[in-house]
């Protein structure tokens, strides 16, 4: 009997999901979402970054982004730089000051191993985003609907920001912003979806009801040179302690800070 496919493996859903987003309602949200990327990650500039999920080949949707190098992965077959798993970047450690993830946890079977993998190529003050559906939505309530038809995107699994941060602050990140979008409903239908556009002006006044959200955070790491802070203290004492009884004679404790040399 053969295995059914998994409704969350990455790699089989990256091409379904890709021609969803080309339809009308595909279409309408990456519109939004390009606008919204570009406003939040202007301020990133670095080396080189990585864009897990070619969803939309004809679009860049990383323009606004500092960087001198972007790399795209998809899965095998797909429009991208390199192939591969995202269970397994083929990518060194540590060389990537940023790593987006558009709708990789929405359809990872093992979404901790992937943040593992990203936090993995990320530098010590490397930025992940993380592009994912709302389930407290219209496209959550769909979802609930429809995900037994096993098609792309509703058969993902739709992983709210609250949980995605915790899992994030496990791995010691920082959320820097998140922030939902798309208020209007999963219809696919572009003439429709443009007369209801002026509902995206009311999306900060009633919350995260965004069909999408877009989640930012920072890998927070400990400085090294925090050892060597701790004894500058204790020197500086003793050298003080020492010049205070040069000599045989009491010095005052101001006067003999104020002989030290200056380092500056």
């Amino acid at each position: 009997m053969a295995v059914p496919k998994h409704p969350t493996d990455w790699l089989e859903a990256q091409q379904p999901l890709a021609q969803w987003y080309a339809s009308g309602l595909g279409q309408s949200i990456l519109g939004e979402l390009e606008q919204r990327l570009s406003h939040c990650l202007s301020d990133i500039f670095g080396y080189q970054g990585l864009q897990i999920g070619n969803l939309a080949p004809e679009r860049d949707m990383l323009n606004r982004v500092g960087l001198q190098r972007r790399i795209i992965l998809d899965a095998p077959g797909r429009p991208a730089d390199i192939h591969g798993d995202v269970l397994s970047l083929p990518i060194a450690s540590e060389t990537m000051k940023l790593v987006v993830f558009f709708h990789t946890l929405d359809f990872c079977a093992k979404p901790h191993q992937a943040l593992r993998e990203a936090d993995r190529v990320l530098t010590d003050d490397g930025q992940v985003v993380i592009i994912g559906f709302n389930p407290y939505s219209a496209f959550g309530l769909r979802h609930l609907i429809t995900s037994w038809r096993r098609r792309e995107p509703w058969c993902g699994h739709f992983y709210s920001q609250s949980r995605v941060s915790d899992w994030l602050s496990v791995l010691d990140y920082r959320v820097l912003h998140q922030e939902s979008l798309f208020i209007r409903p999963p219809i696919n239908s572009h003439r429709l979806l443009w007369r209801l556009r002026r509902l995206e002006a009311v999306q900060q006044r009633i919350g995260g009801m965004g069909g999408l959200y877009v989640l930012r955070a920072r890998k927070q790491t400990l400085p090294m040179n925090l050892r060597r802070q701790a004894w500058l203290p204790k020197r500086a004492s003793l050298q003080v302690n020492a010049l205070a009884h040069t000599r045989g004679r009491v010095v005052p404790i101001e006067a003999a800070r104020r002989s030290l040399p200056d380092k500056s």
